[in-house]
């Protein structure tokens, strides 16, 4: 899980604080955790415990879905890594 939310962090921290499509996220970790692959499941759970810890902040719509952002918490994080 460790792995799968720092890649989530590196992903939304590429994307500069303009928020990104929940599918186009879940296909950004899936291809940063290679060669293990996640499922969207493994993804959307990381993701659910981010949004808990107040690392990313998702917003929905009716169409586009959740698209997801880096907290200042998250940017902060995501420079660490």
């Amino acid at each position: 899980m460790k792995h799968i939310k720092q890649n989530t962090l590196r992903a939304l921290e590429a994307c500069e604080g303009v928020p990104m499509p929940e599918d186009s996220l879940i296909s950004a970790v899936q291809i940063l955790c290679r060669p293990q692959r996640p499922t969207r499941s493994d993804i959307e759970t990381a993701l659910r415990s981010l949004e808990a810890e107040k690392f990313v902040s998702g917003v929905s719509d009716s169409i586009i879905g959740t698209s997801w952002a880096l907290t200042p918490k998250g940017v902060h994080k995501a420079r660490q890594l």
